[in-house]
């Protein structure tokens, strides 16, 4: 396996480990009769934070499971993985953002929630992004 396809691997499993329980308290603190935005606030920095974190961890990682890989440069099959993948990844990001602003314009109520399906919207581009470069590593083509 190389460098870049841990690399998404480990994408991968930083969003998911990180933003699966933050969903899970945020619906559950933000669906209270009068939540409170500073406990919402929080826990989305303390979410940021540690993906950051464990996603440089995870890199790290890899770098050192794949040494003599991790220091290639990109070649032109690598940026063809990398711009299929961002492509696909753009399309779904735009056609979900798309498809969470109609529902905004025309309700009224909170805007945290719509704020976080905005940013569950970006979170699976990007898993769908990592997704499609570890499917063209595997393909090799």
């Amino acid at each position: 396996m190389s460098f870049r396809e841990k690399k998404a691997w480990a994408t991968i499993f930083a969003l998911v480990i990180v933003f699966f329980p933050y969903y899970l308290f945020m619906v559950r603190a933000y669906h209270q009769p009068d939540p409170h935005y500073h406990y919402l606030i929080h826990l989305a920095l303390i979410a940021l934070s540690v993906f950051i974190v464990l996603e440089v961890i995870l890199v790290l990682v890899a770098r050192k499971l794949s040494p003599e890989d991790a220091g290639i440069a990109k070649d032109e099959r690598d940026q063809l993985f990398a711009f299929r993948a961002a492509r696909a990844a753009y399309v779904t990001l735009i056609a979900l953002l798309i498809l969470i602003t109609f529902p905004v314009i025309h309700s009224n109520g909170g805007n945290w929630g719509w704020g976080m399906l905005y940013l569950a919207a970006i979170i699976c581009s990007e898993i769908l992004r990592a997704a499609v470069v570890i499917v063209q590593y595997r393909r090799e083509y």
